[in-house]
């Protein structure tokens, strides 16, 4: 009954779009999802700040990352009737911002194992439930649509100039051109955020965690607990110098427990994220930058290997030396590379 209601104000839509959350994580979840998106022929975003993919980001359908601004967030979904979020919350916003999640006459509907998040939500239509199994039921009531106007594939901007100085740009471009897609990616780079989600897709189930709403401390020892779990899959971390200090101490473990993650420290030397939106407010940041921290020191303090990169050339070499045998490490790596920090930030 929940998925034939859904079904039916489906079939009505006009222009439907999916959200897709972290909910609908994993191998039967992505399935089901790809179903219902494939009998729509709409596309499919990804939720703003979610903390796993919720459908595969190299799919055709697949739209991008919803921003985390009301004003964007409206523009973005202004030409879509009805818009349906699967395994999320309606919808994830940073930071607060005036006026509606929506504009007027666009329907909100959503499944959701979390009673919480379904409670909360501004919908028409809230299921609580496993969101694979009710999609699963939904696709087989959906009528087949006839493929819509072509759509321009997705595809992620050029590295930035070769010149110097470093930016995160360049190293994450360079770890989008030699990932395998077996890797699993934890993020908490919060400032770069945005161009990691532009430039690294996620191809696999399970292929990207991230502390949602950008909380700090997470990715080190997570990282580390997961490569344990699963100790034959790639494991890559990409964390701000500011993120890693949290919990840099977890290096310890990671030799002790023979896990082989690699750190990928984007070192800027400050607190980019909080200077940024500080800016936003018409303010400057109190806190004082650390520059003088030297993340490779503290590292190998803890007897860990750690690399220091200062071009994108030392970046490319390193990577291309250490990526081929990632799945089969047993001992953790931090590549600190030195970059400025980005001028802007949008969420």
């Amino acid at each position: 009954a929940s998925a034939a209601a859904l079904a039916d104000i489906l079939e009505g839509a006009r222009s439907p779009a999916i959200v897709a959350g972290a909910g609908a994580d994993g191998p039967a979840g992505w399935a089901a999802l790809r179903a219902v998106a494939e009998r729509l022929g709409c596309p499919v975003w990804q939720e703003p700040f979610g903390a796993q993919a919720g459908f595969p980001q190299d799919h055709e359908l697949f739209a991008g990352h919803l921003p985390a601004d009301r004003h964007r967030l409206r523009s973005v979904l202004a030409a879509h009737d009805v818009v349906f979020t699967v395994g999320a919350g309606v919808l994830r916003q940073y930071p607060y911002m005036e006026g509606p999640l929506v504009n007027e006459g666009t329907r909100l509907i959503m499944v959701s194992d979390d009673p919480a998040e379904v409670h909360r939500s501004p919908v028409e239509i809230g299921v609580i439930g496993d969101p694979a199994e009710i999609c699963r039921q939904l696709a087989a009531r959906l009528t087949q649509r006839s493929p819509g106007p072509g759509r321009p594939r997705r595809v992620p901007p050029p590295p930035p100039p070769p010149s110097p100085p470093m930016r995160a740009g360049h190293v994450l471009d360079a770890l989008a051109r030699r990932l395998d897609p077996e890797t699993l990616i934890f993020e908490e780079c919060p400032s770069n955020k945005p161009e990691l989600h532009e430039r690294l897709r996620v191809r696999r189930p399970l292929g990207f965690l991230t502390p949602a709403m950008g909380g700090l401390g997470f990715a080190l020892p997570a990282a580390i607990g997961v490569c344990m779990a699963q100790p034959d899959r790639p494991v890559v971390a990409i964390l701000g110098d500011g993120s890693s200090l949290y919990a840099i101490q977890g290096l310890w473990s990671a030799m002790r427990y023979g896990a082989g993650p690699l750190f990928v420290i984007l070192a800027n030397g400050r607190y980019a994220i909080m200077d940024r939106l500080a800016e936003q407010a018409g303010s400057t940041g109190v806190w004082p930058d650390f520059q003088a921290i030297d993340i490779c020191a503290i590292a190998r303090g803890f007897g860990c290997e750690a690399i220091r990169c200062d071009s994108p050339e030392e970046v490319q070499g390193t990577l291309d030396e250490v990526i081929p045998g990632l799945a089969d490490r047993r001992s953790p790596l931090v590549l600190e590379a030195r970059v400025i920090p980005d001028e802007t930030f949008a969420p």
